[in-house]
């Protein structure tokens, strides 16, 4: 009979290492030693041989390289849609051009080479966060795990332009039916087909007020804000030449969490 009450230690997540250069392995081999919730079952220096590690070992996670001899780490994704459930993917390289096409891929985070200790944790802390355990025992994302924190990197897109920010480099999101309007704090916009609603699952709560059902607003992107007549007001935001209309609504609960 116990005596006290326990609590259980978290599950280990189980990782595989894909890099065809054995001391890039080695080297995220140690860094991950300081992350004793991350047990590595296997390593692999392909893509063949990977996804045969793949299917004996079903990892939480894989730490994969782009750019390997004949076939580059892309290649493994549409392999892993064999595997259930389907293991989180953090991108290794050492060459930033790939970055976006990552993200496109889905990639639960981007690292590059020589990974330090810092970002690593970073990373780790991310895993951890959308990582949970399932009734069986098994892995998988849920909705909450969409949360961003200020230093996360965000994929916008508008037509053929795609550039990735950081969440806290976001400085107003306006509503514009099924598409959002983004303000970002070195004064550009752009326009993305995703809903407000969508924003403010993900963006972080700490740093984005909703003014209403139409505005999001990043606190710390706040320059000024002026009354433009007795019923509105104009939100000036860093960097912007252009400012954001303001019912006095708004701008009541904007000034009330500034």
């Amino acid at each position: 009979m116990k005596t006290r009450s326990e609590t259980p230690s978290p599950q280990r997540l189980r990782a595989i290492l894909v890099d065809d250069e054995p001391l890039a392995r080695d080297h995220l081999a140690s860094r991950l030693k300081a992350h004793p919730e991350i047990r590595i079952v296997g390593q692999a220096d392909d893509v063949p041989s990977a996804f045969a590690l793949l299917e004996s070992e079903r990892p939480d996670v894989i730490f994969l390289d782009i750019q390997m001899p004949k076939k580059n780490g892309f290649a493994l994704l549409p392999k892993l849609e064999t595997i259930i459930p389907q293991p989180a993917v953090v991108f290794v390289t050492a060459f930033d051009e790939y970055a976006i096409r990552a993200f496109e891929a889905n990639a639960l985070d981007y690292l590059t080479k020589p990974v330090s200790a810092g970002r690593l944790a970073k990373t780790i802390l991310r895993l951890n966060r959308r990582l949970v355990s399932g009734p069986d025992g098994s892995h998988q994302t849920t909705e909450s795990n969409k949360h961003l924190e200020a230093e996360d990197l965000v994929l916008l897109r508008e037509k053929s332009l795609a550039m990735m920010v950081k969440a806290s480099e976001i400085a107003a999101i306006q509503s514009q039916g099924d598409y959002t309007r983004i303000f970002l704090n070195e004064g550009k916009t752009l326009i993305m087909k995703q809903t407000l609603s969508l924003w403010e699952i993900r963006l972080p709560a700490d740093l984005f007020a909703k003014v209403s059902r139409s505005l999001l607003v990043n606190r710390k992107s706040v320059s000024r804000m002026e009354r433009k007549n007795l019923l509105s007001w104009d939100l000036h935001l860093q960097g912007s030449k252009e400012p954001v209309h303001l019912s006095n609504l708004e701008s009541k609960r904007l000034r009330e969490v500034l």
